[in-house]
């Protein structure tokens, strides 16, 4: 079986990280951060703009947010070896499929290695149905339909929240 992966929100702590950045370094904004229910920025973040928050995310601040020192998930560090030495028994495939930004690609690889986190083959594609995964295991509802509906190995998405 091939074991589709995604990485911010499922190995990443991506948007806890974005919410302490924030807190940070906009202390005026710390009361005003809602509840993340989605990856729209303006449902949680509604002091911003979408092109203000992602000038926050992916320009001014995406080193840190997705480089080596980013956070990982705590019990991410416990579970994947586990999981990586299931897969190897078992003959299954780990492979990262995520939608990073060109210049986040490398600093994603860099974290993974920091965290010891490998995989068998690695997809970086905002069409996460167009890679060959048996199932893909992500935080994204929207992105899970769209790979239901669409995927090319007719595979299944498994939601992690």
């Amino acid at each position: 079986m091939r074991i589709g992966i995604d990485c911010d929100g499922v190995l990443r702590d991506f948007i806890p990280d974005v919410v302490n950045l924030i807190k940070e370094k906009h202390p005026e904004h710390a009361d005003k951060i809602l509840v993340p229910k989605s990856w729209d920025w303006e449902d949680w973040l509604p002091f911003w703009s979408e092109d203000e928050t992602e000038k926050f995310v992916f320009e001014d601040n995406y080193e840190k947010l997705f480089g080596p020192e980013a956070n990982i998930i705590p019990s991410v560090l416990e579970d994947w070896p586990i999981l990586k030495a299931w897969a190897i028994k078992n003959g299954h495939e780990l492979v990262l499929v995520s939608a990073q930004r060109e210049h986040c690609k490398e600093l994603t690889t860099e974290w993974l290695q920091r965290w010891g986190i490998t995989f068998d083959e690695m997809h970086y594609t905002k069409d996460k149905w167009s890679v060959d995964v048996d199932v893909l295991i992500d935080d994204s509802p929207e992105k899970l339909d769209i790979f239901n509906d669409r995927s090319v190995a007719y595979g299944r998405p498994i939601c992690m929240k």
